[in-house]
């Protein structure tokens, strides 16, 4: 009788193991090691020669090419790694790896709350990629700033 409730105990063990612990275990990844890419990013109307990452469902698009085609003014600090982004009202300094963001106006007291976006900025083969809603943030959170559109990231200005 004994062995018979040994062997339960053993064979509900394994089968805990096996239902349980095992597939977290197979499907644990880090997303951040292997990116992915979505098709393409228009901005005002015009596709950019550029492609977005997506890293832990936060869309990144590279900073310097969304940010000519917006009309904004990027900086970089290679000695810090942050680079500052300047639209019409607002700015932003972002630092490489840090999810933790906020924009300044540029024409009055006041600063957004720090907020994370799902992934900090990343330099990619000397490119510089930011989530792209922060975007929508440094235009005032208006919504027709970024939309996304089957497969399409649609970035614009507002006035």
């Amino acid at each position: 009788m004994k062995l018979i409730s040994r062997l339960l105990l053993l064979s509900f063990f394994a089968l805990a193991v096996f239902t349980y612990i095992l597939p977290v275990e197979a499907t644990s990844t880090n997303q951040e090691s292997t990116p992915t890419q979505q098709d393409e990013i228009i901005v005002n109307g015009t596709k950019i020669n550029s492609y977005p990452i997506i890293i832990n469902d936060c869309t990144l698009v590279p900073a310097r090419d969304v940010c000519k085609n917006l009309g904004f003014t990027i900086s970089w600090d290679s000695d810090e790694q942050t680079a500052t982004i300047n639209s019409k009202n607002m700015k932003s300094t972002v630092k490489i790896g840090q999810d933790l963001y906020t924009a300044q106006s540029t024409i009055a007291l006041g600063m957004t709350a720090p907020i994370s976006l799902g992934s900090g900025p990343l330099l990619i083969n000397d490119k510089l990629y930011i989530p792209a809603e922060l975007f929508r943030i440094l235009q005032g959170n208006n919504p027709e700033s970024l939309i996304y559109n089957n497969h399409q990231i649609l970035l614009n200005t507002i006035e």
